[in-house]
């Protein structure tokens, strides 16, 4: 829900849903008493915490389960990476508890990942940058030093630093491996123009709908603070190539490069949920959140418009306001998450 300079998903698809259902009734669910989101006006209704990926499939289970006695809810969208990986063999479990969901298949997100990609784009005759997958930071070392410096060395859901020396690949590589284990990805970085494709895949090889955009600012974080659709049939002829060989199955975000050298977009990764920026195509008439709640509740969705080239977003800042004692409540959860309490909705404009 976290809305600031690195912002995640939560707060622009609440806001895409809210769109087009201004009553709808909307739970958030953090990891983190100040993700900003949770104190916006049109925020979510209420917040519970919750407990990170890495505690467990069963904890994570009777978590949900407690969050939705306490506050129901029919369908879970999930927008974490890690949590998407955890889940995605469990929709039986969800559905035992009442919840619906879309997601991938979970050999879909295993062929899909950043440590397999290289062999999959390949077999896609998808191109993609230089890249080696290592189990450690010596592996990691060795495939710099081959390479040749500077190198961007990534995480398995989350991270990508750009390092010049071994000094700064050793530094990034052990963060990385603390924070998410491994393995550890050793890629060239490219100059060029960046691009992203938002979609959604019926499952069955299909789009649902799709918007590619193009990045006009990029923070320090390689996030786009600002971005402009775009039309280009090689963007969407990959786009349809990916989702044709994977069957992929919900939201999904391809990342890409055009590269300078050639003029060829270079596949970077695979985002397995609608992107932070999901909520810019809901405002001009493409809600692919919406889409998805349709889906749930239907079956199918009406088919999603194309956004004319041109139209673009540029993020910028506001102050949410709040009361401490919602700050306290999600505080005092996050220890001892099986003694949530529910935080009301800020009041805040």
């Amino acid at each position: 829900m976290h809305r600031g300079d690195n912002p995640q998903p939560g707060s622009s698809i609440v806001g895409a849903l809210r769109l087009a259902w201004p009553d709808a009734f909307i739970v958030g669910l953090v990891y983190n008493a100040f993700e900003s989101g949770i104190y916006a006006a049109d925020g979510p209704d209420v917040c519970h915490a919750m407990p990170y990926p890495t505690a467990g499939l069963a904890a994570y289970l009777t978590r949900l389960a407690e969050v939705k006695e306490a506050t129901p809810f029919d369908w879970f969208m999930p927008t974490f990476d890690a949590e998407i990986a955890l889940l995605a063999g469990a929709v039986g479990e969800l559905a035992g508890l009442g919840i619906g969901v879309v997601l991938p298949e979970p050999a879909t997100l295993t062929q899909c990942g950043k440590a397999r990609l290289p062999q999959v784009a390949a077999k896609w005759g998808v191109a993609i940058p230089d890249t080696a997958v290592a189990r450690d930071l010596s592996e990691a070392l060795e495939h710099a030093a081959l390479a040749g410096y500077p190198v961007f060395i990534k995480g398995p859901f989350y991270d990508a630093t750009l390092v010049r020396t071994p000094a700064a690949l050793a530094a990034a590589g052990a963060a990385i491996l603390a924070d998410w284990g491994p393995p550890l990805i050793v890629q060239e970085p490219l100059s060029g123009s960046e691009f992203n494709v938002m979609g959604l895949g019926d499952g069955t090889g299909g789009l649902l709908g799709h918007c590619a955009v193009r990045k006009l600012i990029i923070s320090d974080k390689g996030k786009g603070n600002g971005s402009v659709v775009v039309r280009d049939l090689r963007l969407d002829e990959i786009t349809r190539k990916v989702i044709a060989e994977t069957r992929w199955r919900g939201p999904f975000e391809l990342e890409f490069i055009r590269d300078q050298r050639d003029d060829a977009y270079r596949l970077i990764e695979i985002n397995p949920r609608f992107p932070a920026w999901a909520g810019f195509p809901a405002k001009l008439g493409a809600n692919f959140p919406a889409a998805w709640v349709e889906w749930m509740c239907c079956g199918t969705c009406r088919p999603l418009p194309t956004l004319p080239p041109g139209r673009f977003f540029l993020r910028h800042q506001i102050e949410v306001t709040g009361d401490m004692e919602q700050i306290a409540t999600l505080l005092e959860a996050l220890p001892e998450i099986t003694n949530q309490k529910l935080t009301t909705k800020s009041k805040a404009s």
